[in-house]
C-alpha cells in the first residue's frame, strides 16, 4: 500500500515539474515573440531612417548653409551598426523564436532583441535629428541662394539701367527702374523662397531684357568674343578668311605686319579695312619688338604705321607684339605712338596644328564672354574652321566683334589687354614664346 502511494506521488511530482517546464517554456516563447515583434518595428525605423541619412548625407556641401551639421550627420550614420547597438543586427534579423527551440535559448533570444531596441531607439533619435538639421540647413541655402540670384538680377538690371539713358524709349527705362525698386525691397524681406521671388524676377528679367534688345549691341551687357589675326596680309589665304567672315557677317581685328603691305596687298588691306575689319600693327616683322634697340623698335612701329595709313587712310591705335613678347619700353614706344598693346587670352594653336578640327575645338572649348582669340589669316586651314568656330560660338549666344568693340571705352594707350576687363595682367613681364 505504501509503495503505491509512494508511486502515485512521484508520478504527480513529474506531472507538475512537467507542467511547470511547459509553462516556462510556453513563457519564454511569448516574451522572445513579443521581443522579436518589437524589434522588428524598431529595426524596420531604424533601418529606413539611417539609409535616408545615408542619402541625404550626399548632399554637395554647397547646397548647406552649415556644412558641420552635414559632417555630424555622416558621423552619425556612417559608424557601423555593431559598434553602437553591440550586437549583430543581421544575425538577429535571421533569428526566430520557435517553439522547438529551449527555454533558455528563448529567454537569451529574447534579452538580445530587447538589448537591441534601446540603442537603435536612442541612435535612430540622433540620426533623425541630426537630418533635420541638415535639412533645415539645406532650405536656409536655398533661400540665400534664392538671395544671391536676385542680388545678381538686381545688379545686372541696374547696370543695363544705367547705360541705356538715352539709347532706348524712356518709357522701357520706367518700367524697368520699377522693376528693380520692386526687387530691392522684397530683398530686404526674411525668409525668401523661390517661390516668393518667382514673379519678381522673372518681371527683373522681362524688363532688363527688353531694355538690353532695344540697345545697340553692348558688350558689357552681352557675351562678346574679338577674333584677331596675325601676320597678314597674306594674297593666297586672307582672301579666304575675309571670304568667310563676309558669308558669317562677322567683323574682325587684323594685325599686319609693314613688310606684307607692298604690292596687290595693299588693295587686300583696303578690301579688309572697307568690308568692316580694324586693321591693328604688328610691327614690320615678326621680331621679338622687346629686343629691339629703342631706335630699331620706334622705326619698326612707325614705319608700319605709316604703310597701313598709306593703304586705308588712317594710323592704328592697337598694336600687337609678335609672339606676344613684350617689355615695358614696347609699352611706353606704344604709349608714344597713340597704341594699346593687345595680347590674347585664348590661343587657337592653329600655328601648331595646321588643322582645322583642331583649331575649331581650340577655340570653342576655351572662349569665353569678353574672350580676345589668337589666330592667323596665314593659314588654309585657319579659314577652313572659322565657319564652324563662328556657328558653335553663335549658338552658345556669342557676338563677335572688333577688338576695339569689346574694349569700348576702356582702351588706353600704352596698356595691354588680354581681353575684356584683363589689363596689365602680366605688367613688367615677356610672355613665353610661342
Amino acid at each position: 500500500m505504501f509503495a503505491v502511494l509512494a508511486l502515485i506521488a512521484g508520478v504527480t511530482i513529474a506531472r507538475g515539474v512537467a507542467d511547470s517546464r511547459a509553462q516556462a517554456h510556453a513563457e519564454a516563447l511569448r516574451s522572445c515573440q513579443s521581443a522579436q515583434s518589437k524589434y522588428a518595428t524598431t529595426v524596420t525605423t531604424y533601418t529606413a531612417t539611417m539609409k535616408a541619412a545615408r542619402e541625404l548625407g550626399k548632399t554637395p556641401s554647397d547646397d548647406v548653409a552649415n556644412t558641420k551639421l552635414l559632417d555630424t550627420l555622416n558621423d552619425l550614420a556612417g559608424t557601423n551598426d555593431s559598434s553602437v547597438i553591440g550586437l549583430d543586427l543581421n544575425a538577429l534579423n535571421e533569428s526566430q523564436c520557435s517553439g522547438s527551440a529551449g527555454t533558455d535559448d528563448l529567454n537569451t533570444l529574447a534579452g538580445s532583441f530587447n538589448d537591441a531596441i534601446t540603442p537603435m531607439f536612442k541612435r535612430t533619435g540622433e540620426v533623425q535629428y541630426a537630418a533635420d538639421n541638415v535639412k533645415a540647413s539645406i532650405e536656409d541655402q536655398k533661400s540665400v541662394n534664392v538671395r544671391t540670384r536676385l542680388s545678381y538680377l538686381i545688379s545686372i538690371a541696374q547696370t543695363v539701367l544705367d547705360v541705356s539713358a538715352g539709347k532706348v524709349d524712356e518709357s522701357l527705362r520706367t518700367t524697368l527702374s520699377g522693376a528693380i525698386d520692386t526687387a530691392t525691397a522684397l530683398q530686404k524681406t526674411n525668409n525668401l523662397t523661390a517661390e516668393s521671388t518667382k514673379d519678381a524676377m522673372a518681371d527683373l528679367q522681362s524688363a532688363t531684357d527688353a531694355v538690353r534688345d532695344a540697345m545697340p549691341l553692348d558688350c558689357r551687357l552681352n557675351k562678346c568674343v574679338a577674333l584677331t589675326f596675325d601676320d597678314g596680309p597674306d594674297k593666297t589665304n586672307t582672301p579666304k578668311v575675309l571670304d568667310v567672315l563676309n558669308k558669317a557677317g562677322v567683323p574682325a581685328t587684323f594685325f599686319v605686319q609693314g613688310q606684307n603691305i607692298t604690292g596687290s596687298n595693299v588693295d587686300l588691306l583696303k578690301r579688309t579695312a572697307a568690308e568692316g575689319h580694324e586693321i591693328g600693327s604688328m610691327s614690320w616683322s615678326h621680331t621679338q619688338l622687346h629686343a629691339l634697340s629703342a631706335g630699331d623698335l620706334k622705326t619698326s612701329l612707325d614705319k608700319t604705321s605709316d604703310a597701313i595709313e598709306n593703304a586705308i587712310g588712317s594710323r592704328p591705335t592697337l598694336l600687337r607684339a609678335p609672339d606676344g613678347a613684350w617689355s615695358d619700353a614696347v609699352l611706353s614706344q606704344a604709349k608714344a605712338d597713340g597704341m594699346s598693346l593687345v595680347l590674347w587670352n585664348i590661343d587657337s594653336q592653329d600655328w601648331k596644328s595646321r588643322d582645322a578640327d583642331a583649331t575649331v575645338k581650340q577655340v570653342v572649348d576655351t572662349t569665353l564672354s569678353g574672350s580676345i582669340v589668337d589666330l592667323h589669316d596665314t593659314y588654309g586651314s585657319t579659314a577652313k574652321a572659322i565657319p564652324r568656330i563662328v556657328k558653335q560660338l553663335q549658338d552658345q549666344g556669342y557676338h563677335f566683334v572688333t577688338v576695339s568693340k569689346l574694349l569700348e571705352g576702356g582702351a588706353r594707350p600704352g596698356e595691354i589687354y588680354y581681353s575684356a576687363g584683363d589689363s596689365d595682367a602680366y605688367a613688367g613681364g615677356v610672355l613665353a614664346d610661342r
